[in-house]
């Protein structure tokens, strides 16, 4: 921990000592700036980037207290001998906002960069401030690339109902049409030759037909998240 304060970082919150004393203007400042930085990283393709100056952002909000709620920041500040920063109550709002922007532009990141489950776990981030389009489209197209062909059913058909013109959740919803058939074929397929198997083998007892009917269902079942 020394060897940490000493450089200028605090290891609880992962963030500069010296946003635990600035004032919550600053904070909101420094990190709106930090996030504007990631999307310039963003746009000229630059990935890696973007991610780090959207951690950046959370190395500086995360100082932050909100009226009402006690966090592991008031007992940290306590213990230092200073006090917390407190979020105007006219801020609270524009914190969620930034918080949920951030989570799904990291989101976009992770997307395009083949992290699915990071972009997974960055959308539901961003669904817990409220419910948004943008991130359950991207969401869904992250469960899509990881064959949790039901949880991407859930999240595009929920997007499409919260924006019916974006044609981008339509294309994603065919992908999704495309995905669910090849599994059926596979599991046409596979039920096939487990039958073929039978019938060239008529003296086959009675449980080694339902020990290869049980191993064919659970196939089945995993195929979807394979």
């Amino acid at each position: 921990w020394l060897k940490f304060l000493a450089r200028g970082f605090c290891p609880l919150f992962r963030c500069p000592v010296a946003a635990m004393s600035a004032s919550a203007e600053d904070l909101i400042q420094q990190a709106e700036d930090f996030k504007q930085q990631g999307n310039d990283a963003f746009k000229e393709g630059n990935y890696k980037r973007a991610l780090g100056n959207y951690h950046k952002v959370f190395c500086y909000v995360n100082g932050l207290q909100v009226p009402g709620e006690k966090s592991e920041v008031s007992g940290y500040a306590d213990m230092m001998g200073g006090k917390s920063n407190q979020v105007p109550a006219e801020k609270v709002e524009d914190i969620k906002r930034l918080k949920q922007s951030t989570h799904l532009n990291m989101a976009a990141c992770y997307l395009k960069t083949d992290a699915f489950q990071k972009c997974v776990d960055s959308c539901t981030k961003a669904l817990s401030v409220g419910e948004l389009p943008k991130a359950l489209f991207r969401r869904g197209q992250a469960q899509l690339e990881l064959r949790n062909l039901d949880e991407a059913k859930a999240d595009l058909e929920r997007a499409r109902e919260l924006d019916p013109t974006d044609p981008a959740i339509g294309q994603q919803l065919k992908r999704l049409e495309q995905a669910y058939a090849q599994h059926k074929a596979k599991e046409k397929k596979t039920f096939a030759k487990m039958f073929d198997q039978m019938r060239k083998e008529p003296d086959a007892g009675a449980d080694d037909c339902q020990a290869a009917m049980a191993a064919t269902a659970a196939t089945a079942a995993t195929a979807a998240t394979a």
